[in-house]
């Protein structure tokens, strides 16, 4: 049985297991990432605000996750125009095989 598997995260738990995209590309595996990418340890960082304590230490240098997905052999789009975002994750689910669909966000929307 195949199933078609859509997965959502923030880069920060998404870098943890990166280089799983390897895995999905030597299996084929048919599983499309959503990765909310804000620059920063988003939940750590909404903690530290609901707790009235500065934010630090949370701010990332990411890597085009897109990009790594390509050189993985998957399909990376990075999209940062909201306008275009419904054609991004179509065109990712309907890929045959891995796809990552980086999404390019703001971290004070947390």
């Amino acid at each position: 049985m195949s199933a078609t598997v859509i997965s959502a995260s923030g880069a920060g738990g998404f870098g943890q297991y990166m280089a799983e995209v390897s895995t999905w590309v030597k299996y084929g595996m048919d599983i499309t990432q959503v990765l909310l990418n804000n620059s920063e340890l988003g939940k750590i960082s909404k903690e530290q605000r609901a707790g009235d304590w500065d934010v630090w230490q949370t701010s990332l240098h990411d890597p085009s996750f897109a990009d790594f997905a390509s050189s993985c052999g998957a399909l990376g789009i990075r999209e940062e125009s909201r306008e275009e975002l419904d054609k991004a994750l179509a065109r990712a689910i309907a890929h045959p095989g891995p796809a990552l669909v980086e999404i390019m966000s703001d971290a004070q929307l947390i």
